[in-house]
């Protein structure tokens, strides 16, 4: 039920994220295509920023739902067992902790945000814009909690997935270069 949760929560993510690059670069190519004929839109600027910022975060979420963000696994391998999960457990807790303090203040931010407008799109407020922030904030609380009994797992193990995945894909491509090696001997 929980890996359910967490391989929707992560496709939902995904959709997002290559849903605002295909925007972004579809807004790209119109305003570079309509300043080429002569006739620049006003609204590029700002809608570009806009979205490369929602990018940034979503794109942050994933990383975190797929713990492919910045950690420090070799230090906690290093520890002792004991020490290692205490240590992995109290980051987990940090994260968490900063993340709700994001999700906290990024909210109070909207109710100023809401008399404010983009200035070229005067429809469209800043709540709008800068609601990514505690949207963004509570996905990766969620992901933290949805992925934080693989890690601490991982550390009681005494497993640093950078370094499994290093390995991985190294046995992988001294796997390729064999098959290769062996399909170009027999020729």
């Amino acid at each position: 039920m929980v890996a359910r949760f967490e391989k929707l929560l992560l496709w939902l993510i995904e959709t997002i994220c290559l849903i605002l690059l295909i925007t972004l670069a579809v807004s790209v190519i119109y305003s570079t295509t309509m300043r080429y004929l002569g006739a620049s839109p006003s609204w590029y600027d700002e809608i570009a920023s806009v979205l490369l910022a929602w990018l940034t975060y979503f794109g942050a979420t994933y990383a975190l739902f797929m713990r492919h963000h910045m950690s420090f696994g070799g230090l906690v391998m290093a520890l002792p067992r004991p020490a290692a999960i205490g240590f992995a457990l109290l980051s987990e807790v940090l994260v968490i902790g900063f993340f709700a303090v994001v999700a906290w203040y990024g909210n109070a931010i909207l109710a100023v945000a809401k008399w404010d407008s983009l200035l070229s799109i005067r429809w469209m407020t800043l709540d709008i814009v800068q609601s990514v922030i505690p949207i963004t904030a509570v996905l990766m609380i969620i992901g933290t909690l949805l992925t934080m009994p693989r890690a601490l797992r991982n550390a009681a193990s005494g497993i640093d997935t950078d370094h499994a995945e290093i390995e991985q894909a190294i046995a992988e491509a001294e796997r390729e270069n064999a098959d290769a090696a062996r399909k170009g001997g027999l020729k």
